[in-house]
């Protein structure tokens, strides 16, 4: 009985999955105009943080930072047109690759929610 308790415990500890590194994709907007899109994340087990550069604006860091299995959330705040705007993320992650749900809190219409798949540099 101890023995697969045990084994249980080092096989949910290898599961972690590694989300640290450069991760560098592009944003297209609803008009076509395309934006860069670069996270750094740095991690410590299931701990992570980090910042954004890019998408047309000054690099910020991340906030809220929650690892669940292979699916990384976190958050931000970005200065645009003087207001600070809240944004969430979404982030599943299938080994060197990164697929990110990009979502303008509080807002509808074009660009309110768009996506990005990145891979790790």
């Amino acid at each position: 009985l101890s023995f697969s308790y045990f084994s249980g415990i080092a096989l949910a500890a290898e599961m972690i999955t590694d989300v640290g590194g450069n991760w560098v994709g592009v944003v297209t907007l609803e008009n076509g105009q395309e934006l860069p899109y670069d996270i750094t994340i740095s991690q410590e087990g299931t701990t992570a943080s980090g910042f954004l550069a890019g998408i047309g604006g000054p690099d910020i860091t991340i906030t809220d930072v929650r690892l669940e299995e292979n699916i990384l959330y976190y958050s931000s705040t970005r200065p645009i047109g003087g207001a600070e705007v809240p944004f969430d993320y979404i982030a599943v992650i299938s080994g060197d690759y990164m697929n990110i749900t990009i979502i303008r809190v509080g807002a509808t219409g074009p660009n309110s929610v768009l996506s990005t798949l990145t891979r790790r540099q």
